[in-house]
């Protein structure tokens, strides 16, 4: 029998952050762990991992609206810019 493992750290996805279109009242779900195909958003790959998608409702509709691509902004799922840093910048993504 072969052992299945979960693991709970996210992968980084971007060294960017992703501009999207938000809908005012649009439901949406980011995706926290990494692994999503169709990033920024949720795809249902988080399911090897026992991180959580983050849900949100869009507050407006704009355009101008960035969401996390390295997946450790401090207001998900928004950019908070620190992909910016060497530490990101010098760090492998996922394939």
């Amino acid at each position: 029998m072969q052992a299945f493992r979960f693991f709970d750290i996210c992968v980084i996805a971007a060294k960017f952050s992703f501009q999207v279109e938000l809908v005012k009242g649009k439901k949406y779900a980011w995706c926290k762990c990494g692994l999503s195909k169709k990033q920024p958003f949720y795809d249902g790959h988080h399911k090897t991992t026992t991180v959580q998608p983050v849900r949100f409702i869009a507050e407006e509709t704009s355009s101008e609206v960035f969401l996390c691509g390295w997946k450790q902004t401090s207001s998900p799922p928004f950019c908070d810019g620190t992909h910016v840093s060497e530490q990101v910048q010098s760090a492998e993504i996922s394939q």
